[in-house]
């Protein structure tokens, strides 16, 4: 039985999800299991998974209904050895440098309390040529303002994944902590990562690395270009952790500080720097909706260090 199971989710990857599975194959840390699952794909994809399975026993290829990422990501985790210790979903066009297993499984193995560990990225193009760039950011409560946590402070609290920083499909699960969440939310277009990120960190410590052991490739596919999508996402995430019944006093606590922190404090200062920037394009362009849209941030971030941004369903979190 493997230690990790790496679960790749992809459709229609028939050519790039080659890339991520060499990159699993090519650890520099053996046991692992590759479990890869094709979400109703309409090329080949299916067919490139096949081979794989039949050439390494390690990896495994399934089929499903088209239902989304996350479904696919439900079922592979479903589909993880009994004794594995630790879950990566790794996305079907991205790749893991050779030592990511290693080192991050190697962290969590040191810190039992730690359920989550995430790392830094890369960019790199389309056909795998390094960029240099990408930084994941975590911004925290500060004793004034936000801060952004540092590389070598490694805990990482729950209010920063409340407020949608953090997040990415660059970390590695501890599987007992993951099985006490609901599963990845199919429910979203996309803060699916958000959302679980905030599951696992009101159940666990979540730790972070700052080596650069995921690449992240850039291509015009990507869900990260349509805008539309994410906004939709986001704002089905804030409705639901705006809403989430806290079972515990500690959840509650934990949920109310996030909630007052990110419309009092983190949501404002975010508006205050959109709306200059906003403003210093409108100076540049003299474009009547920049300077609409600067107006209507400069207004939303008063709101909400006057301490009316606040919705007044998110007030009353509940224990249940």
């Amino acid at each position: 039985m493997a230690a990790i199971s790496v679960i790749v989710p992809c459709y229609n990857r028939a050519l790039l999800v080659r890339t991520a599975i060499e990159s699993v194959i090519r650890q520099d840390f053996l046991d692992w299991e590759l479990i890869t699952v094709d979400d109703g794909s309409d090329d080949q994809t299916f067919d490139v998974l096949k081979q794989y399975a039949a050439a390494d026993r390690r990896i495994r290829a399934f089929r499903t209904e088209n239902e989304g990422v996350s479904a696919a990501r439900n079922f592979g985790a479903a589909q993880s050895g009994s004794l594995v210790k630790y879950l990566f979903f790794l996305d079907s066009d991205d790749e893991l440098e050779p030592n990511a297993l290693r080192q991050i499984s190697d962290y969590l193995d040191q810190h039992p309390e730690v359920g989550l560990v995430g790392c830094q990225f890369q960019d790199i193009t389309a056909d795998g040529r390094r960029l240099g760039t990408g930084e994941r950011s975590r911004w925290a409560p500060g004793k004034i303002f936000p801060r952004k946590l540092p590389n070598e402070e490694a805990e990482t609290p729950f209010a920063v994944f409340f407020c949608g920083t953090g997040q990415g499909p660059f970390a590695m699960y501890r599987k007992n902590v993951f099985e006490k969440t609901t599963g990845w939310e199919t429910a979203f277009s996309a803060h699916e990562d958000t959302d679980m990120f905030c599951q696992m960190a009101l159940l666990s410590k979540v730790h972070f690395l700052p080596d650069r052991l995921y690449l992240k490739r850039a291509h015009p596919e990507q869900l990260v270009k349509k805008s539309g999508l994410i906004e939709a996402g986001y704002a089905k995430f804030r409705q639901k952790w705006d809403n989430f019944p806290s079972r515990t006093a500690e959840e509650a606590t934990a949920l109310e500080n996030a909630n007052r922190y990110y419309y009092s404090l983190h949501r404002p200062c975010r508006d205050l720097k959109v709306a200059a920037k906003a403003l210093r394009e409108f100076s540049s362009n003299w474009r009547y909706s920049s300077l609409c849209w600067s107006l209507k941030l400069f207004s939303s971030a008063a709101r909400g260090f006057l301490g009316y941004g606040r919705p007044m369903q998110a007030t009353n979190n509940r224990i249940r």
